[in-house]
């Protein structure tokens, strides 16, 4: 089965800045690299969305790992839908993420 998938506003916003700084940062491999690596993750849980752990159990918040400073939160809505709620950067403060 293949989920819904719906970004929210956070997610889009957090996927772009991370996106621009990249474009800023490094170089256009860099940049096509994460978006390779972010579609082929959003892939994964559109098909197996219970792969990736749990980060809240009280908010079926989960987390997949785009690479060692990008974090994908989402969340299964039901059995067709998924939200995915932000792509956080490890360097920001952890007291920052909020679902």
């Amino acid at each position: 089965m293949s989920y819904k998938i719906i970004v929210t506003s956070e997610s889009e916003k957090t996927f772009n800045q991370n996106l621009e700084y990249l474009s800023k940062e490094w170089n256009d491999n860099v940049t096509i690299q994460f978006i390779d690596r972010v579609d082929e993750v959003i892939q994964t849980i559109r098909e197996n969305p219970l792969l990736f752990s749990l980060h809240n159990y009280e908010t079926n918040v989960r987390k997949a790992i785009i690479n060692k400073r990008i974090i994908l939160y989402y969340r299964i809505i039901d059995d067709l839908v998924i939200e995915l709620l932000s792509f956080w950067n490890t360097s920001r403060d952890p007291k920052d993420l909020k679902f």
